[in-house]
């Protein structure tokens, strides 16, 4: 199984085996030798349908102010100069917002069409839902001074390819951003599943995104691995310990011992619905019972974060990373 990131020829080594409980396709996840890339194989891209069965829904209430998102503000406060800037996998232009009060002349996609038109209704007007390559190919070369992915790279089936045609977008001496979960993070209750292909096809440590990020032109000016933050911690504690033991009751109240499968595709099998077979108020009542842990698992939180940063001081969940184009 040949690598994405880099052109190893030795064999790669491999670590699990998953099997994708929407398609039920099964993946081999691979670490390679020489770069320390985390890949899979198969690597095959899925589209919105698979998104709307895997993800919840956000309840767009509890969604944080993006001005105190850590990513967009450490971007912002790098203090480049505001010129032509992409943001790669825009969403909803929630970024695209904060840049372009910074005086950025901002663009943007996201394959989502649905999310494109949040982005214009928040004033944004040079946004476009669209196929990757499509979209790459109507751009002039070296059009951008700045390319922003905030956690995008890791979600790519070729990264390699993928970097390739966003590089001929972004002018030599420019600056290209890029933010993904930590490989090196602590995971006390096992990872995660959106950490899986085909949700995620790549892992990447700090040594790995520098070592990519050189092969292919760039200069690392920055990066930062350092911040763990309580809440992550937290979260991991309650959805990985917590809730596990919650919901093998639940099933058994709703739909009897011998139920098989989530409690989403439960409901979707059952004609007569039920007092929470609307997803938006299962996910209220998460969000409630979660408040009501709280306590708890802010305690273990802290707790883990002693731990950890005593033992490492780059394990934080996130890793930014900002580089610059040189040739």
């Amino acid at each position: 199984m040949s690598c994405p990131a880099c052109p190893a020829d030795e064999p790669s080594r491999l670590i699990e085996e998953h099997v994708d409980r929407i398609s039920g396709n099964r993946y081999r996840i691979c670490a390679c030798p020489r770069c320390g890339a985390v890949f899979s194989e198969p690597r095959q891209a899925v589209g919105p349908d698979w998104y709307e069965k895997a993800a919840p829904i956000r309840d767009r209430e509890t969604r944080p102010d993006p001005s105190r998102d850590w990513r967009f503000r450490t971007f912002l406060d790098e203090g480049l100069p505001p010129g032509r800037l992409l943001d790669v996998g825009c969403g909803d232009g929630r970024f695209l917002t904060l840049a372009l009060r910074r005086g950025f002349r901002c663009s943007g996609f996201d394959y989502e069409r649905r999310m494109i038109e949040l982005a214009r209704a928040k004033g944004l007007e040079d946004v476009e839902a669209a196929e990757f390559a499509h979209y790459c190919a109507k751009r002039a070369d070296g059009e951008f001074d700045c390319i922003t992915l905030f956690d995008v790279l890791e979600h790519t089936p070729e990264p390699a390819w993928f970097l390739g045609l966003l590089t001929r977008l972004l002018k030599v001496g420019g600056h290209l951003a890029i933010t993904l979960p930590n490989a090196e993070r602590p995971l006390p209750w096992g990872r995660e599943e959106h950490d899986f292909p085909p949700h995620h096809f790549t892992r990447w440590s700090a040594a790995a995104l520098r070592g990519f990020l050189e092969r292919h032109g760039y200069a690392v000016v920055r990066q930062d691995a350092g911040r763990l933050k309580l809440s992550y911690l937290a979260d991991h504690f309650f959805f990985y310990a917590v809730m596990p033991r919650l919901l093998a009751p639940a099933k058994a109240l709703l739909f009897g011992r011998q139920a098989q499968g989530t409690i989403t595709e439960l409901y979707r099998d059952r004609p007569a619905g039920g007092a929470l077979s609307d997803k938006l108020r299962r996910q209220k009542l998460v969000n409630a019972l979660k408040a009501a842990c709280g306590p708890l698992t802010y305690a273990v939180a802290i707790a883990l974060y002693v731990r950890y940063r005593l033992a490492s001081p780059r394990c934080g969940d996130c890793l930014y990373t900002l580089a610059r184009r040189t040739r």
